[in-house]
């Protein structure tokens, strides 16, 4: 039986539409978004490009607080 390979874009994606939804209640924190984003680039889970577009709507995210 073959593995499904794990998608982490999609995983920090779905964790960050929470805070953009406005939701009252999120799956991840904020933290665990930041340092999930820094350990996927660390190693490679992620392209350049993802990283990018994900820290930067963390940023917009954290400017509204």
């Amino acid at each position: 039986m073959k593995k499904e390979k794990r998608n982490y874009y999609n995983e920090i994606d779905e964790a960050l539409k929470t805070y953009e939804d406005f939701k009252l209640w999120h799956t991840k924190d904020i933290d665990w978004i930041c340092n999930r984003i820094d350990w996927c680039w660390k190693f490679h889970h992620i392209t350049k490009e993802q990283m990018e577009e994900l820290a930067d709507r963390v940023c917009k995210i954290l400017d509204r607080r």
